[in-house]
């Protein structure tokens, strides 16, 4: 055997050698676990208030663009009001004079409780399989598959008044166009303080 032949015969030794090598480390390592849970939609509540102006937040002042926990409370002043995004769970409206406190969970259940003034609620999708709840101390009521908005007001005896109303199409319109981005949202904001499609008992 000449040593040009023996050469090559040791250089593809090496190269198959490599090869195999290669094969069986990757053939170790673990690879996805079949049947395992998808990971589940983060959610995240994005505030926009009329013409920027702040707003009270668990006693502290926000503006457009705050990220909300589960949990807050949310104060609006006169002529004021303010939209919680949350994505494919749905939109909050709050509008002025109003104070709610508000929770949600990755699956898109949203409770909305009315302490004073009023708010409005609406489901934006089916993405998720949460629904959404307007209630007070004394009165509660939820979205179903034929029902995919809430409104309503706080009464004098704790009760939800006129719950047929919801989100103003400006309002809609201006999240759906802008995309999170505050500018837009901000304009499309319901304007003089009237609750769209609720008539305040």
């Amino acid at each position: 055997m000449n040593l040009r032949r023996k050469k090559a015969l040791q250089a593809i030794a090496i190269f198959c050698a490599f090869t195999f090598a290669q094969i069986y480390v990757q053939g170790a390592l673990p690879g996805a676990t079949p049947g395992a849970p998808v990971p589940q939609r983060q959610i995240t509540a994005r505030l926009t208030t009329r013409n920027n102006q702040p707003i009270t937040v668990n006693g502290n002042q926000a503006g457009t663009g705050a990220t909300l926990l589960t949990g807050a409370t949310i104060e609006t002043p006169d002529q004021v009001s303010g939209v919680i995004d949350l994505g494919d769970a749905g939109v909050v409206e709050i509008q002025p004079n109003s104070t709610i406190k508000f929770d949600f969970d990755e699956n898109g259940n949203v409770r909305v409780k009315v302490i004073r003034g009023c708010a409005v609620t609406r489901k934006k999708t089916n993405v998720l399989p949460g629904e959404m709840e307007l209630y007070t101390d004394q009165a509660s009521e939820k979205t179903d598959k034929k029902r995919r908005h809430l409104a309503g007001c706080l009464l004098p005896n704790g009760q939800l008044g006129s719950l047929g109303g919801g989100i103003s199409g400006a309002t809609l319109a201006g999240i759906g166009i802008a995309a999170g981005t505050g500018g837009i949202i901000a304009g499309a904001l319901t304007r003089g303080g009237t609750m769209s499609g609720v008539n305040p008992q």
